[in-house]
C-alpha cells in the first residue's frame, strides 16, 4: 500500500530528497496541482518521506485521516490524468524544484 501526500502539503520538499525511488513530484501548474503527489504505482511503501515532512501531511492510504481520505485518488489522478513527471521537468527545466 502506497504512502499518500494529504492537503496539508506545505511543498516543503523534504520528502523528495529522501525518497529513494524519485516518486514524489512536485505539482505543476501550482494553482491547479498545488500539492505534492506520490506515485502510487512506484512506491516502495519505506516511509521515509514520513517523518521528514514538516507539516505531518504523508500518511500510508489505509491510515489516512477520514477528511483527507479523498487524497489517495488526488494523488493518482496526478499521474494518470495529470502531468505526473513531466510536472518535475517543467519545474526543473525553469530553475525550480518547488
Amino acid at each position: 500500500m502506497a504512502y499518500v501526500i494529504s492537503t496539508l502539503c506545505t511543498r516543503e520538499a523534504d520528502c523528495v530528497d529522501v525518497c529513494p525511488v524519485n516518486c514524489i513530484v512536485p505539482g505543476f501548474p501550482v494553482d491547479k496541482w498545488p500539492l505534492f503527489y506520490i506515485d502510487p504505482d512506484v512506491c516502495i511503501d519505506c516511509g521515509a518521506c514520513v517523518p521528514v515532512c514538516p507539516p505531518e501531511a504523508i500518511f500510508p492510504e489505509g491510515d489516512l485521516p477520514p477528511e483527507h481520505a479523498a487524497d489517495a485518488a488526488l494523488n493518482r489522478r496526478f499521474f494518470e490524468d495529470g502531468p505526473g513527471y513531466a510536472a518535475g521537468v517543467q519545474l526543473y527545466e525553469m530553475g525550480r524544484t518547488k
